[in-house]
């Protein structure tokens, strides 16, 4: 069954926010053969930046989530908050591959 994460950093500026999107951007790709099925990366304001993660299986996501905390940790970030939600995916469907 797919996994989910959903994480939303607050951080304290626009700029941190324009790194962090590219920091994040290099990291997620490298980890392309690790099981990640979709990332989605969406600015929800100047300083907020949203991350929705879709994983293929259970231990993939606990690996994965793993390597994007200790990264996290080691970036520095200046951060406000942050809000992770994970869970497993119950239903999904593409409309344009239908």
């Amino acid at each position: 069954m797919s996994i989910f994460r959903n994480v939303v950093l607050n951080l304290k500026t626009e700029e941190e926010c324009n790194r962090v999107i590219d920091l994040y951007k290099e990291r997620l790709s490298s980890l392309e053969n690790e099981g990640l099925v979709d990332v989605y990366i969406c600015r929800l304001s100047k300083d907020s930046v949203l991350f929705f993660l879709t994983i293929d299986n259970d231990n993939n996501a606990q690996r994965i989530f793993e390597i994007m905390r200790a990264y996290r940790e080691q970036q520095n970030l200046d951060l406000i908050d942050i809000l992770v939600l994970d869970g497993q995916i119950e239903w999904h469907k593409n409309f344009l591959n239908s």
